[in-house]
């Protein structure tokens, strides 16, 4: 009975294991890199979003003025702005990344099928000649 060769199958393993870490760099310098920031109210008010979801908020004493209610809309829509520039900004630096990856698993998962199968078929066949020996 010959030894399966798994060669092939752990070179696989490791692309797939180099491109998620590639995925995981991308996503580790964004979490490093300075905030997105937006300014509102005509810049009397910064909000800048960082990784993990992070705000930061400067508001200039002048955006006082404005009233409670316009002042919370105005940081409102520049969070959520920030917010939304900063999915963007990462999803489109990990998404080659993330659909090779995927890429990458479905073919670990094709070629571990057959090279299991061709294992279980190999144990078949020595099972049979074991049991074909001791039937003489």
């Amino acid at each position: 009975m010959t030894t399966p060769d798994f060669s092939g199958l752990t070179d696989a393993l490791q692309q797939t294991l180099d491109a998620a870490k590639r995925v995981e760099e991308i996503q580790s310098g964004a979490a490093e890199s300075d905030p997105i920031e937006v300014e509102a109210a005509d810049g009397l008010i910064t909000v800048g979003a960082k990784l993990p979801g992070a705000i930061e908020l400067r508001i200039d004493p002048r955006a006082m003025r404005l009233g409670s209610e316009v002042l919370a809309a105005e940081i409102a829509k520049a969070a959520n702005e920030a917010l939304t520039k900063l999915r963007e900004s990462v999803g489109a630096a990990a998404a080659v990344d993330l659909q090779e990856v995927t890429e990458q698993l479905g073919e670990l998962q094709q070629e571990s099928a057959q090279r299991m199968n061709t294992f279980i078929d190999g144990l078949f066949q020595a099972h049979q000649r074991a049991a074909e020996r001791e039937g003489r």
